[in-house]
């Protein structure tokens, strides 16, 4: 019963911050697209406007990239405390630390290539974005529960 309420808690805040992440990044965006575009008006939410108000686009681009890597850990973070929950945290929190690195190192290598095939970077989006939303969590769970099921049916 304790797991179960761990793992809740777990899942409660892996949802509320990809809420979060959304609210916050849907607004960086449309002011990002606001200031390079030099439009009259950003579709912002106006208490986002407000406290980046003058901001250029470098400074805002600086602040996506801080936001991008505070979610990244905040989401690996979630994994390794949904590891310590289940007790496996010391034996599968590097395979998970090494997932994550990778995708994030197949991003990055993406985005770079992505100025020769512009098409990848589209994918370089979509793998950082992947280890920054609540899926990754909710995936390592299912991962957890079978395994946990398929030991308790070899013993």
């Amino acid at each position: 019963m304790k797991r179960l309420l761990f793992v809740l808690v777990i899942l409660g805040l892996a949802v509320l911050l990809g809420a979060l992440r959304d609210l916050l990044f849907i607004n960086l965006n449309y002011q990002l697209d606001h200031v390079q575009r030099a439009t009259a008006y950003s579709y912002a939410h106006s208490g986002f406007q407000a406290a980046v108000h003058g901001w250029s686009l470098p400074a805002l681009t600086v602040l996506k990239w801080i936001l991008a890597m505070a979610f990244v850990t905040t989401t690996w973070s979630l994994c390794q405390a949904l590891l310590a929950v289940f007790g496996v945290r010391r034996r599968a929190g590097r395979p998970v630390t090494a997932g994550f690195l990778a995708i994030a190192l197949l991003a990055l290598a993406a985005h770079a290539l992505a100025r020769y095939w512009p098409l990848l970077e589209p994918v370089s989006v979509d793998l950082l974005h992947a280890i920054q939303y609540p899926v990754v969590v909710l995936l390592l769970l299912v991962v957890l529960v079978l395994h946990g099921r398929q030991r308790a049916g070899q013993g």
